[in-house]
């Protein structure tokens, strides 16, 4: 390499170097909202947590809780009863489930989950819907399943919902496939 090319790239390199921190000033932290959470595979879940569905200021969201074994949907909704615990309060979640004046019964059932309530189901409201569904079909849905395969059955007060299933965090009414016409 001649002198002169030498000279050219030493001056590039200082110019570079002096560009690269120019301006630059450092910054406190800034508040961007809810932590991330990892993607995690449907059906691949942790043996040892409950999966929760709470109300966030973006929305209906999952959050999960340790345990000591793996809970069922029987364990998961009675921790939902709960509510939130004062760390997931202080991130601001909530929730919109009613207080109950009686008992919840829940059974299970290969990609099913019914939920009796000591009232009519029909005064939950859409988010309340959600977070007992999702929360349900969040702790049965088998290795390999995704969440939505899970039916939950919603009754109280002589009402029944049946088939709801959850997706993207809200409760649907499992959605019927048509049936095809035939032809003449």
């Amino acid at each position: 390499m001649t002198a002169r090319r030498l000279r050219h790239a030493a001056l590039a390199a200082a110019l570079l170097t002096a560009l690269a921190g120019c301006g630059v000033t450092t910054t406190g932290v800034i508040d961007v909202g809810q932590p991330a959470t990892g993607a995690k595979r449907q059906g691949e879940v942790n043996a040892a947590e409950a999966k929760l569905y709470f109300m966030s200021p973006t929305g209906v969201t999952q959050v999960t809780r340790p345990a000591k074994a793996k809970l069922g949907a029987e364990d998961a909704i009675v921790l939902l009863l709960q509510g939130p615990d004062e760390d997931q309060r202080i991130r601001g979640l909530y929730t919109d489930v009613p207080k109950m004046n009686g008992e919840v019964h829940v059974t299970t059932g290969t990609l099913r989950v019914s939920i009796q309530m000591p009232f009519n189901v029909t005064r939950l409201s859409a988010v309340a819907r959600s977070q007992f569904v999702c929360t349900a079909a969040a702790n049965e849905v088998p290795r390999g399943r995704q969440i939505r395969d899970v039916k939950v059955e919603l009754s109280g007060g002589g009402v029944v919902i049946s088939d709801l299933v959850c997706d993207s965090n809200n409760a649907f009414p499992a959605a019927k496939l048509p049936t095809p016409a035939v032809s003449r």
